[in-house]
């Protein structure tokens, strides 16, 4: 049976198991010619590059979080700029267009940041489905 097939109960009675072991045997010995086959494993070319392949992935996370990060500077600066620093004091009758349209404006920025939000979210899962994958 596989480690990670277990229930709790099963883990935890073959953890229990496993230390008495230890315990009563001690540790075993790797053997002496181990280092030396991990060094040399470690410079053969088809290790390098599945190194450098996982690699990648952590790229593209930087990449998604650097996205993530300039378009809220982005959206932070738009709405810097396009709210209005004063309501001008103005009749009821334009006063009200002016809110119906600040309304409609917010509601278009909420799409847009609800569309980009699942973009980002699914590029997300893809990118972590993929990194548990090579694991």
């Amino acid at each position: 049976m596989r480690i990670d097939r277990m229930t709790e109960q099963e883990l935890n009675a073959y953890t229990e198991e496993l230390i008495r072991q230890v315990e009563a045997e001690g540790l075993i010995p790797a053997p002496a010619h181990m280092k030396q086959e991990i060094l040399g494993r470690s410079k053969s070319l088809d290790y390098q590059i599945r190194v450098q392949t996982r690699q990648i992935p952590k790229k593209l996370q930087f990449l998604c979080y650097s996205l993530k990060v300039g378009a809220a500077v982005a959206l932070a600066l738009f709405l810097v700029f396009m709210v209005p620093q004063e309501m001008p004091k103005l009749n009821s009758v334009s006063a009200e267009i002016t809110v119906q349209r600040e309304e409609s404006l917010g509601n278009k920025l909420n799409q847009g940041m609800r569309s980009m939000n699942r973009m980002l979210n699914s590029m997300n899962l893809y990118l972590n489905g993929n990194n548990q994958m090579e694991d």
